[in-house]
């Protein structure tokens, strides 16, 4: 009896390592249950749900109003002779999420690709959501760039299967649009504006995971102005001081300044002034509004400390001596013109040796790098 469970147990241990060896395997083939298929079918479902609800939110304006979506006029590298395949593709693409979306087609060619010359096709096409491609004799890319977002660029690259590269016919050419147009705009509901590792869950409109971008040393350019970590800016401008006697007097200015990102919002930032003075100034900055914003305002507070000798202007009222020491709150202003900023900073050098203070005003550019 003993010696028959034995049997009857080592049996059913080959038995489930055989099972365990054929699951792993994928051999035989196993039929798929009912059930089983019911849970695909479901998460598919809710993932097709989500990325609706997350694009008609990136697309709505209010109640009934939707974003100005348009395609523009594709740059064609390609032995292709014609590409009007893009507008229907991309329509019937934002169509499958809602039907109230409309797709307008711009005659507008684009000179390149950067963010300058996305910001010029949208004030040219004054569309909200813009559409762009670039047809290559390899691989067709797409650029989708939301002027309400304007630092991103969510981009996708479609390489043609060999055999495909050497006579590009129509047909061809739209079927990679259309996966190519369906996977960029997974990146853009999924906000992906640069490549993110994959966790191998089905995406939307059941096309394939995205797996690499277009031209990915273009969109790191275009997208610097986000995550660079470094700025420098250079100021004229005019600095005001009062010494002990109460008399004011003004000089004109240069100032040259460089910050690096310590954490989150703060920078650390160094500087140095000329004027009828010379200042090395020390200052901990925080950027108030994101990065992602055009218009950035900052406030920071330091320390400085002055000196008097080499200067290229003199204060004649000789009221302020050197190896002063002073406190330092200022204020900037960014303004966005094309890949650089124009910079409107203030400072206050409030004298803590020394019973005098020092009032700057400097526009200048600033360049994140």
């Amino acid at each position: 009896m003993l010696l028959k469970s034995f049997i009857r147990i080592k049996v059913s241990q080959c038995l489930l390592s055989l099972a365990l060896v054929i699951g792993f395997t994928g051999h035989p083939a196993k039929a798929e249950t009912p059930e089983a298929s019911e849970v695909v079918q479901k998460r598919l479902y809710d993932l097709q749900k989500q990325a609706k609800e997350a694009l008609v939110e990136k697309l709505k304006r209010g109640e009934d109003d939707w974003a100005e979506v348009t395609v523009v006029k594709p740059i064609n590298l390609s032995s292709l002779k014609e590409a009007d395949f893009l507008k229907p593709i991309v329509e019937e693409t934002f169509q499958s999420f809602n039907e109230d979306i409309d797709v307008s087609e711009s005659p507008y060619l684009p000179q390149g690709i950067s963010l300058d010359m996305f910001r010029k096709a949208v004030a040219e096409t004054k569309a909200d959501l813009l559409v762009s491609t670039v047809i290559l004799p390899g691989n067709i890319d797409f650029y989708i760039y939301d002027k309400r977002d304007p630092y991103r660029v969510f981009a996708q690259s479609e390489v043609f299967a060999e055999g495909n590269q050497e006579e590009l016919r129509f047909d061809m050419a739209q079927f990679y649009a259309k996966q190519g147009f369906r996977r960029a705009l997974f990146r853009y509901t999924s906000n992906q504006a640069y490549e993110l590792p994959r966790d191998g869950s089905p995406p939307i409109l059941q096309s394939e995971v995205p797996r690499f971008i277009a031209s990915y040393q273009a969109v790191e350019m275009v997208n610097r102005e986000v995550y660079s970590n470094f700025y420098a800016s250079v100021n004229w401008g005019g600095a005001m001081s009062r010494g002990q006697s109460g008399k004011f007097w003004n000089s004109s200015l240069i100032s040259l300044e460089l910050g690096a990102n310590i954490f989150g919002r703060w920078y650390l930032e160094a500087a140095g002034e000329i004027s009828a003075y010379n200042t090395a100034i020390g200052s901990l900055k925080y950027m108030v509004s994101d990065r992602d914003e055009a218009i950035r305002l900052m406030f920071g507070v330091g320390g400085a400390v002055l000196s008097t000798r080499h200067t290229f202007d003199w204060d004649q009222s000789n009221d302020i001596k050197g190896r002063q020491y002073y406190a330092v709150p200022s204020v900037s202003i960014l303004f966005p013109v094309s890949d650089v900023f124009i910079k409107v900073e203030s400072r206050m050098l409030l004298g803590l040796t020394h019973n005098s203070q020092i009032f700057t005003f400097m526009p200048g550019i600033h360049l994140w790098f």
